[in-house]
């Protein structure tokens, strides 16, 4: 009896302590290349109460394509990883979580949920959460088999939305328990920005078109080709129309080619790395063409501009782009589909106007403060249970 209860008030002074010193706390991430997970983790730093967290951040890869950090976003450590397996990175890496003696680690996207991870396992770091900002159906079996492996010492993965925690549990054999879903807000700041007709000068564009604009990485997943492959069925009945595609990433020489061969080369400009929320607030519509993803950051943010919205049904996009409420859906990898959406909303004002109305209303319960206390309820009742 005496020893229980010597436990038990060891166990509330390390409670006590938990609550009365700073809980040391370890983000990684890749690198900062232009993309939703790194945006929102330059948000979701700077809102940290440093009262509370002892805060360091990490990247493995170096920074050779520019980078969405910003001056306030201080990096502790860059491994300057060559590659993946670059043995004496993850060796230099494993010792500085070793000897980091953290409470929490944070990892986003697959680098860092691998590497960092097993490295903070091995370490026996008390509490490990793991970001899985997407749905990857083309994760290949090595990945999926690491995945489950390390869930096994990870305290919970956290996801952007239920559609993300299904498919993630299904395709890797997790219990859904493991998971926490936490909805990312809009990620808008105050910083001052271009006008809309400085902007479209600068584009060579006149003040008076329509702008149809998307902004996330050119990658399969996000269906850019379907959009270039609507946009000569849209611009027959819309010839001042300009399609906006901001980001960067891999299929970038092949979208250009695609536009060239479409002949549309004057009418859609992709346009690399763009400040998405400037290109987001001079758009008549936003249009979202994904064949595979949860709920883009991009979308959240078009809502809380206001802005129409055009979106497939894929992951949680219905959820929250609701067919002739707040935008128009269409089904994934349909060009014919996706062009008449376009037209319908470039031809009726009053439907932009309703359904971007809608959509504004709808998301302003998604607040960077409210993601931020969820977050904080998580670490603090995890850390506190290790």
């Amino acid at each position: 009896m005496k020893k229980a209860c010597e436990n038990t008030c060891c166990r509330t002074k390390s409670v006590k302590l938990v609550s009365m010193r700073k809980i040391k706390i370890l983000f990684a991430i890749p690198r900062f290349s232009v993309g939703g997970a790194e945006k929102f983790l330059v948000h979701h730093l700077k809102f940290l109460d440093t009262a509370r967290y002892d805060v360091s951040l990490i990247t493995y890869f170096d920074e050779k394509h520019g980078s969405c950090a910003d001056e306030s976003t201080r990096i502790d450590r860059c491994f300057q990883a060559s590659s993946t397996w670059d043995f004496g990175a993850i060796r230099r890496l494993f010792r500085y979580v070793r000897e980091g003696n953290f409470d929490v680690v944070v990892t986003h996207l697959f680098t860092a949920n691998l590497l960092v991870r097993t490295a903070a396992v091995l370490a026996r770091v008390p509490v490990i959460l793991s970001y899985e900002h997407n749905i990857y159906p083309n994760k290949r079996y090595w990945q999926i088999l690491m995945d489950k492996l390390l869930s096994r010492w990870t305290t919970r993965i956290v996801v952007d939305s239920d559609a993300a925690k299904y498919f993630t549990s299904k395709q890797e054999w997790i219990p859904q328990s493991k998971f926490q879903t936490i909805i990312i807000p809009p990620l808008l700041d105050g910083r001052l920005r271009r006008t809309r007709d400085s902007l479209l000068v600068s584009l060579g564009i006149s003040s008076d078109a329509l702008i149809a604009v998307t902004v996330s990485r050119l990658v399969v997943d996000k269906g850019h080709r379907y959009l270039v492959a609507a946009t000569p069925m849209v611009l027959a009945k819309h010839p001042d129309t300009y399609f906006l595609i901001g980001g960067w990433g891999p299929l970038q020489d092949e979208l250009e080619a695609q536009v060239e061969q479409f002949g549309v080369g004057d009418r859609v400009k992709i346009l690399g790395r763009v400040d998405g929320q400037e290109f987001t607030s001079i758009a008549d519509i936003y249009v979202d063409p994904s064949v595979s993803t949860d709920l883009p950051i991009g979308i959240m943010e078009a809502m809380r501009e206001g802005k129409a919205i055009v979106a497939t049904t894929v992951g949680e996009i219905p959820n929250f782009i609701q067919n002739e409420k707040t935008g128009l859906t269409v089904p994934p990898g349909d060009p014919h589909a996706l062009a008449l959406a376009i037209d319908r909303m470039l031809s009726d004002e009053m439907l932009r106007t309703r359904c971007g109305t809608a959509a504004k209303k709808k998301v302003e319960e998604y607040s960077l403060e409210n993601y931020m206390r969820t977050f904080d309820e998580l670490v603090y009742g995890l850390v506190q249970k290790n």
